[in-house]
């Protein structure tokens, strides 16, 4: 008996299914190669039909619940064998991540799907972080890897320059580096050429303008695909044509959702588990992240969590935001800041009469344009004009940027006597304009804790001393310092 089995082409659909139930992608979810004791490499193998060891032939099979793995194997022609001469395609993703779980997105793929087959030289997957484009991407790329003659993964999250990338890429494939971009680009653009090659270069994010030009170069004249995953959308770059399309990613329905929550330890059928979802707006990433906390400190309980009307998200997505918020222009900050303060959609013909200084509406339009190409609003379509929102998860970290930048700038007043380091506090004002409720205080509520813990008691005397440095200032120069510093003190009376 032969040592080393390879499966047969109904074996691995059947494979297929099993490891779909268990929202499997085919070789980038770490815990079936662990499971079966084997590496990502092996289990590439056999996905590809190679003969691979027979003890991990059988651990493979069983890691996705398939006992029977005879049903699995290929039964070898007992008269001849004939090796046909197939070449094998050059498969080059290392830097591909691992993936835990992958649940749904039949819709996605297909289309995916169907435009890298009509034909796409681009195809852009964007979403705000934690949406699931890279789990997308592998997923994908587990129904056309076949496709291609050559496949290429390169993580750009650690932001290399265009020269590094194309350093790397002309290495790859053993040609000579000239580092010059404009040789080194129509290089790459060669072997696009003369082989049909999938490459993805996943999280093109920071760095993305500086890309503009390379990306439109090889959106074009060659037989391969480039796939790009990344937070926003580049720009001056065609979309919609038959050459390029773009793909904006939308949280987990319900029913998906509901089974990636069941697959970290809830029934799925808890109350508050379709309003947690709703809360999240279907992230996968940040469901993850609070299922530890649910199910630790309140039991899993969900509604228990939710009585406590807070967003929990993890460090590692809060960085990321964090740092998508800081790359953002002075204007696109304030529109944010504005919509963290109201709470609700806002039209654009409303956010321009609360601005301090009069911009033109062409270029409020440009900022609310540049901020959906960053997938950071949402935009409401009713019956009248449309209106923008803010995600959940942005408007948390919005809103604890607004008050940790609110807080520096009284400090810096307080040890200077300038009232100059007012920016945030003199250009919004921190009360939802039209409420005097607890939800339109909230914000202000929130600051008046984070100065408390700085100045105890002497808080109150603290802004009063602020106040007196407004006396003879212009209305201009003062903006809206005076009415958050007088809420403030008010919300101290009260307490």
């Amino acid at each position: 008996m032969s040592n080393s089995l390879k499966a047969s082409t109904a074996g691995l659909a059947i494979v297929d299914k099993a490891r779909l139930r268990l929202g499997w992608t085919k070789t980038s979810t770490a815990r079936w190669w662990q499971d079966a004791h084997t590496s990502r490499a092996t289990l590439r193998r056999f996905w590809q039909g190679d003969r691979i060891q027979r003890e991990i032939f059988i651990a493979i099979c069983q890691a996705v619940g398939i006992t029977n793995w005879e049903a699995i194997a290929d039964s070898p022609d007992l008269h001849s064998e004939i090796i046909a001469d197939i070449p094998t395609p050059y498969l080059d993703w290392n830097e591909a991540p691992d993936v835990e779980s992958f649940y749904g997105r039949n819709q996605e793929l297909t289309k995916l799907e169907q435009w890298i087959e009509s034909g796409c030289k681009l195809v852009m997957i964007v979403g705000i972080a934690g949406i699931g484009k890279t789990a997308l991407t592998l997923a994908l790329i587990d129904r056309i890897q076949s496709q291609f003659d050559c496949l290429i993964w390169k993580s750009l999250h650690s932001a290399p320059s265009l020269n590094s990338l194309l350093d790397s890429l002309l290495n790859t494939f053993d040609r000579n580096v000239v580092h010059d971009i404009q040789q080194d680009t129509a290089q790459l653009i060669h072997h696009l050429q003369q082989r049909r090659c999938l490459l993805i270069l996943d999280g093109l994010d920071a760095d993305l303008n500086n890309y503009n030009q390379f990306i439109q170069k090889i959106s074009r004249s060659h037989q391969s695909c480039i796939l790009i995953a990344s937070r926003e959308q580049p720009k001056a770059i065609e979309i919609d044509t038959k050459t390029v399309r773009c793909l904006s990613l939308k949280g987990l329905p319900k029913t998906e959702a509901l089974q990636l929550l069941q697959s970290k330890g809830f029934t799925g059928k808890e109350l508050g588990l379709s309003a947690l979802i709703q809360l999240y707006r279907g992230n996968p990433l940040a469901l993850k992240l609070v299922t530890p906390l649910i199910q630790s400190v309140f039991a899993g309980n969900v509604a228990a969590f939710l009585t406590q009307n807070t967003l929990v998200i993890g460090d590692r997505l809060r960085v990321i935001l964090k740092q998508q918020f800081e790359q953002l222009g002075d204007l696109e900050q304030d529109i944010l800041y504005w919509l963290a303060i109201w709470q609700e959609p806002v039209s654009f013909s409303r956010l321009q009469t609360h601005l301090l200084i009069s911009v033109d509406p062409a270029t409020v339009l440009e900022a609310i344009v540049a901020l959906e190409r960053r997938s950071l609003l949402e935009k409401w379509i009713g019956t009248g004009e449309i209106s923008f929102s803010l995600q959940p998860l942005v408007m948390k970290v919005v809103t604890d940027e607004l008050v940790e930048r609110a807080a520096q700038e009284i400090q810096q007043v307080v040890q200077s006597n300038d009232m100059r380091h007012f920016k945030i506090l003199r250009t919004h004002w921190l009360l939802r304009p039209g409420t005097d409720d607890i939800a339109g205080d909230r914000i202000l509520h929130q600051l008046r804790d984070y100065l408390w813990r700085l100045y105890g008691a002497t808080l109150p005397q603290t802004l009063e001393r602020m106040l007196l440095l407004l006396k003879d200032q212009s209305p201009l120069a003062i903006g809206y310092i005076a009415c958050n510093v007088a809420a403030i003190l008010k919300q101290l009376r009260i307490q």
